[in-house]
């Protein structure tokens, strides 16, 4: 991938960054990915995201590892549907092998070792999303507050003529 060694996003206003394409860095990944950076991007920001698009068997992460903040991994299909999801994985989490063939999110705490996420079949391409917060972000207060379910209503809007 010629030219795309280094991410190199552009901010365009102060709270708005195109992502560009760049190489993964895991070799085996051979299709471009785009990564937010978070603070990297814009100060404030302190959630970073990185999109792959993953097509056949790879261990990714290896070898165990963790980090001093919260990180999430998604595993969603990359058709219309986002739970078209047709693939069989291996995640190790702390000493736990969790078996995945769903759409899903996985939490990974703090401090938690992690990988390697193995990746034994595709089925179907899927997207892989590695989204974490900055150390600082990643607080547990001693209580977390209930809060009731959010109701989404999505409003319809009137076509205007032009």
């Amino acid at each position: 991938m010629a030219g795309m060694d280094k991410l190199k996003n552009v901010v365009h206003e102060p709270n708005v960054v195109e992502l560009k394409p760049w190489k993964s860095i895991h070799d085996t990944i051979k299709e471009p990915m785009i990564t937010g950076l978070g603070t990297i991007d814009i100060p404030e920001s302190v959630l970073a995201m990185g999109f792959a698009r993953i097509t056949k068997p790879d261990v990714l992460g290896y070898p165990p590892h963790k980090h001093p903040h919260d990180q999430w991994v998604y595993l969603i299909g990359e058709s219309k549907n986002f739970a078209d999801f047709d693939a069989d994985i291996e995640f190790t989490l702390g000493d736990k092998i969790i078996k995945i063939n769903y759409p899903c999110y996985i939490f990974i705490p703090k401090n938690v070792r992690h990988c390697p996420l193995d990746i034994k079949r595709v089925g179907k391409p899927f997207l892989f999303i590695d989204a974490r917060i900055t150390q600082e972000a990643s607080v547990r207060p001693k209580k977390v507050a209930k809060i009731k379910p959010i109701r989404y209503i999505a409003k319809k809007h009137k076509k205007t003529k032009k």
